[in-house]
């Protein structure tokens, strides 16, 4: 019996000992390889998203020299709200190192080889299995010159780099032209006057914000502007300073604007030319065409491994169902989330957009959702629109704010608002941002309930005005 049990033994050891060979000459799973170009809201939301779902080789291809900062806190380092630029990198290195996301800075992506599924830099060539082109936008230079580098004394705000460098130059400056009338151009704007800096704003078209706001409410921010010390010249030509260094002016129409420093804030253009060299269709809007999981589109379909996201990618307006681009960083969160569930086998879409917003100068906050009266013109719609202003608080409470309403119908619908004032703005545009997707009529928002307390609201909201004084504006036109 004995000897049964030890031949048995023997025997099980022989069995072990082949399964472990047997096993050692199994190769092992090569990792799935994640390659990401740009390292801004988008790109690295997808590798931090990624890496929370999948075991994946992450590689992060950024040409900028900072990573996860928050570019939108730029402006308010500028006005001394936020002590350091600093304070907005929201994520350090060591983050990424400890989740096993290879982040390259200062690396520069020449070429994508779709043929290959290679990615290639001055430095080498990185192999992928799954690609997302996250380059975000470019600073629109209005320039005839087609040099790379800017003048001295000019600047742009496209990275964080840029901002520390703006930021140095403006310890030593007493006047500044801004040159862009978009959010970035106001907001700093009245960032350098808060510093007692000298500041010209200077736009082409005759009102700020002419893509975001209609002329009435963009005059509220105007009006906000200067009586911060903000000289605003609007409506008139710019000749880009290719002499600044000698000259330091500016030529707006027949004026020359004397400055010690200028930024470019005339909007930015998407980065696609690595998307387009390597094949990938561009839009209408100027941005790669994706379908409803962000995949781009080369050849005869859409590639079911390579993504774009963020300021780079188009999207379907909610309201009229084109496409457009959004260089809003929630947008990129957004688009973030579907790429990373779809490049780790959890199927995921992205829908059209309202696109709410909100921005900040000095005492001032001002923003909107869905459509404008003005774009409403420019794609034919027909819209009715309701203004009201009220107050933030009862009119006996202490702190009481103007607050501004328009609201923009469409075929009864809700499909826009515009609010500016000095409290309880984000609050309603996000309220009015779910209205606009629901399609919610203007006797249900006649039927809506707010709630009240002094310190916080009038009795009657400053919302139901407006609502109402679309509704008569609806029934002399005979809606």
């Amino acid at each position: 019996m004995g000897s049964e049990f030890g031949s048995q033994n023997t025997e099980n050891k022989k069995i072990q000992i082949k399964s472990i060979k047997a096993a050692a000459e199994v190769p092992e799973k090569t990792p799935v390889k994640v390659i990401i170009i740009g390292g801004g809201a988008c790109g690295m939301a997808v590798a931090t998203k990624v890496r929370r779902q999948s075991n994946f080789e992450i590689t992060v291809l950024s040409r900028d020299s900072h990573t996860a900062y928050s570019h939108c806190g730029i402006p308010f380092v500028l006005g001394r709200e936020i002590e350091s630029f600093e304070r907005l990198v929201v994520k350090p290195s060591d983050f990424f190192k400890k989740n096993r996301i290879n982040v390259q800075l200062n690396s520069e992506v020449r070429e994508i080889d779709l043929a290959s599924k290679a990615v290639r830099t001055r430095d080498g060539t990185y192999p992928f299995d799954k690609l997302v082109i996250a380059t975000g936008s470019l600073p629109l230079v209005p320039r005839k010159s087609q040099a790379n580098i800017l003048p001295y004394g000019v600047f742009t705000l496209r990275s964080l780099a840029d901002g520390i460098l703006f930021g140095k130059a403006l310890e030593k400056a007493e006047k500044v032209c801004i040159i862009g009338g978009g959010t970035i151009g106001v907001e700093c704007a009245a960032a350098l006057a808060k510093r007692k800096i000298g500041t010209v704003l200077v736009t082409r078209s005759k009102n700020l914000l002419s893509r975001q706001l209609d002329p009435d409410m963009a005059a509220i921010v105007r009006e906000h502007l200067e009586a911060l010390g903000v000289e605003i010249i609007s409506g008139e030509p710019v000749v880009f300073p290719e002499e600044f260094r000698k000259e330091k002016t500016v030529r707006v129409g027949d004026r020359q604007v004397q400055a010690d420093l200028v930024l470019l804030a005339s909007g930015a253009k998407p980065e696609t030319g690595l998307a387009r060299d390597a094949g990938i269709e561009i839009g209408t809007a100027g941005g790669i065409i994706v379908n409803e999981k962000l995949q781009v589109k080369a050849g005869a379909g859409f590639l079911p491994h390579v993504y774009a996201g963020g300021e780079c990618a188009e999207v379907t307006d909610l309201i009229t169902g084109k496409h457009r681009l959004s260089q809003l960083g929630t947008t990129a969160r957004r688009m973030a989330d579907v790429i990373g569930d779809n490049i780790t086998g959890t199927e995921a879409t992205f829908g059209p957009l309202a696109d709410p917003w909100v921005a900040v100068i000095g005492s001032l906050q001002f923003g909107g959702v869905g459509l404008s009266t003005g774009e409403a013109e420019r794609q034919g719609i027909k819209v009715v629109t309701g203004f009201s202003r009220g107050r933030t608080r009862a009119s006996y409470y202490p702190g009481r704010k103007d607050l501004y309403i328009k609201l923009i119908f469409r075929d009864n619908c809700l499909a826009g608002a515009q609010l500016a004032g000095g409290e309880g703005v984000k609050e309603r545009i996000d309220a009015l941002s779910l209205a606009v997707r629901k399609k919610a009529t203007v006797q249900e928002l006649l039927d809506l309930e707010t709630c009240y307390a002094p310190p916080v609201s009038m009795l009657v909201d400053p919302l139901y005005p407006a609502v109402k004084a679309a509704f008569k504006n609806m029934q002399k036109k005979g809606d």
